[in-house]
């Protein structure tokens, strides 16, 4: 099964020749255009002034983008920190700093929201020149809101920069200014049908990607040159960025649980988990998987991942159940608990014992991968899902209760998909198997008959 060390150039080879397969698949037409964006705001000012407030604000940064993203069209900031104000009528204006705003000024073509340049936002310690700055009451003039407006900061509280909220606190007053998240979680929460579609795309290039990734998991090679492969035929299928730093955990690094790729070589028989996370025209995909380098599992090592995909099956179908039934969403969290309380297997010392989930199964998606802050599905989510929802099913198991110490033949195993629901319809966006241990270290195409038994095309 193990093929001969590869080098950069075997790497390249291999990753262009999977996106040359794949381009073609992909509608890259597809994006969200001016007048969806006019009609989230006309949908968020409606609850706006239902709740009496004047302007709405959230902030971003690299890390957490979403608020932002969906409102103007902002998906790919870079260095500055930036927000945005959302009157009760009228477009939106973002607040960027002095070199950011370059990059907000293409967003805004987009979308047709308006910019204000802040001091406030600029990188610390830089000087800028020649830059013409506005104020925070320059901004305020530019939404058209009465003098004594009422705030509500949709970014929530450990988000928020102690400075950005001194800025608001001294600009309109501490009773002006209320904090309300869940507004914007819940209608953003809720997905139209070209959103989910493009996140078909995005799924569309995760597959690719990772199908990539599996074919050079190879003894010899770095867990970065794996990662660079997978980050390679996303560029090439036309995604800006990704969720998170591309996961590629070998051998003891299997304890970090979600790390990034690092330097380290991948050996002979190390169990290796993969995760990569495309941001497509905004939104995002994902699959994770854990298989092993040069060799097939162990009996043993085969019967600790099992579990997870059987974990993964149990959770998924619940949720098709609960989308054709209109259950609480929370039956899911219950059917995978209870799906582990009876399965059993055999630790490092021969007992049979239970197994540890180390977070819940499902959680929102959208323009970030797992930040949306509402949707994820625990055991207090007691009301069904929304009528058109997009999910990543994160199924995995740790080996491990402390640090280094082993208590299972696998430290940690995870199969993740991502999921869409459209009214009583779900299902999985990717093909990759849930098993997808006889494409590592080959190319050979996904077929029809061995693909993921839970892909579904959108409908």
């Amino acid at each position: 099964m193990a093929r001969a060390k590869l080098s950069p150039k075997d790497l390249g080879r291999i990753a262009g020749r999977i996106a040359d397969r794949a381009i073609g698949q992909i509608d890259f037409s597809l994006r969200v255009n001016r007048g969806d964006y006019r009609r989230r705001w006309r949908t968020v000012q409606t609850v706006m002034k239902a709740k009496g407030y004047d302007i709405g604000y959230a902030c971003g940064s690299e890390l957490d983008r979403t608020d932002v993203a969906w409102i103007t069209g902002f998906f790919d900031p870079i260095v500055e920190r930036y927000a945005v104000c959302l009157p009760v009528e009228g477009k939106p204006v973002v607040l960027a700093g002095c070199e950011g705003h370059h990059v907000v000024q293409e967003a805004s073509d987009s979308s047709g929201c308006d910019i204000c340049v802040l001091k406030e936002f600029q990188i610390s310690d830089e000087e800028y020149r020649n830059v013409r700055c506005n104020s925070i009451r320059d901004a305020v003039h530019k939404l058209k809101v009465g003098r004594k407006p009422k705030i509500v900061i949709w970014s929530p509280a450990e988000l928020l920069p102690h400075a950005q909220h001194d800025m608001l606190v001294e600009t309109f007053g501490a009773d002006s200014i209320v904090y309300d998240p869940l507004m914007l979680q819940l209608i953003k929460y809720e997905k139209s049908l070209k959103e989910l579609r493009i996140m078909e795309q995005a799924n569309k290039v995760t597959d690719a990607s990772f199908r990539a990734m599996l074919a050079v998991t190879v003894p010899g090679v770095r867990e970065s040159q794996v990662a660079g492969v997978g980050d390679f035929v996303v560029k090439a299928l036309g995604a800006h960025r990704t969720g998170f730093p591309t996961i590629v955990t070998s051998g003891d690094r299997n304890y970090t649980v979600i790390g990034p790729a690092s330097d380290r070589i991948i050996n002979s028989g190390d169990v290796v988990s993969l995760g990569i996370s495309p941001t497509w025209h905004g939104y995002h995909g994902i699959v994770r998987r854990t298989v092993r380098a040069g060799k097939d599992f162990t009996p043993a090592q085969r019967r600790f991942v099992e579990a997870v995909e059987g974990l993964h099956s149990t959770v998924f179908e619940a949720t098709e159940k609960a989308a054709a039934r209109n259950l609480h969403a929370n039956t899911t969290d219950a059917a995978g608990k209870e799906y582990l309380a009876r399965t059993k297997i055999k630790n490092l010392k021969g007992r049979f014992v239970g197994l540890k989930e180390p977070y819940s199964y499902l959680h929102n998606a959208g323009c970030s991968e797992a930040q949306e802050g509402y949707g994820a599905v625990t055991g207090d989510f007691d009301r069904p899902f929304g009528k058109r929802v997009s999910l990543m099913l994160d199924c995995a198991l740790v080996g491990f209760e402390e640090h280094g110490k082993a208590t299972f033949p696998c430290v940690y195993a995870v199969v993740e998909d991502s999921i869409w629901k459209n009214g009583k319809k779900a299902g999985i966006y990717n093909r990759i198997p849930i098993s997808p241990q006889h494409l590592v270290a080959n190319e050979k195409p996904i077929t029809k008959k061995d693909a993921n038994r839970y892909y579904k095309p959108l409908s």
